[in-house]
């Protein structure tokens, strides 16, 4: 039942990810044939902005949760298995600590930025920068999946 849960979650997360992407695309696109044809829509650009803050904070779960992230592993890939995971679970509770260090601080400018509005749309700044937060929250969470697997792997008898 979790586990289709969480599929179902990736799916939607990817989904949307891919949606926000695609709008992007499309108000840049849009924004750049109209003041070519002299009729500049101005508020496509700060939307497509918008947008794209929230592509970056899904994305990055997306490439947190598939190890898609550069690393440096050329050390750690040498070492043994228990080593390595110890290693990993440092690293993982580091970036949670920074994560949540971010997001605090993401919702107190939300909270501040709520009466501030976007140039050129009569939306609050505030949805721009709850992405911050909400991106740290999923991050957070897909990490604790990562910690639990990696503290299994260390308890597991018989790793190298």
């Amino acid at each position: 039942m979790a586990e289709k849960i969480a599929s179902t979650y990736i799916k939607t997360e990817n989904f949307i990810t891919n949606l926000l992407m695609i709008g992007v695309v499309i108000f840049v696109f849009m924004a750049a044939v109209m003041r070519w044809a002299g009729h500049p829509i101005a508020w496509s650009v700060e939307f497509a902005q918008l947008l794209f803050v929230w592509v970056i904070f899904l994305g990055a779960n997306r490439a947190l949760r598939e190890n898609k992230h550069i690393g440096v592993d050329f050390f750690t890939k040498r070492m043994p298995v228990k080593v390595r995971a110890v290693i990993e679970i440092i690293i993982i509770s580091l970036i949670m600590c920074f994560l949540i260090f971010v997001g605090v601080f993401g919702i107190l400018l939300s909270f501040e930025n709520s009466v501030r509005l976007i140039s050129n749309l009569n939306i609050s700044f505030s949805w721009v920068t709850v992405a911050v937060p909400s991106g740290c929250l999923l991050m957070v969470i897909t990490l604790i999946f990562k910690l639990k697997g990696k503290i299994l792997l260390l308890t597991h008898k018989g790793g190298s």
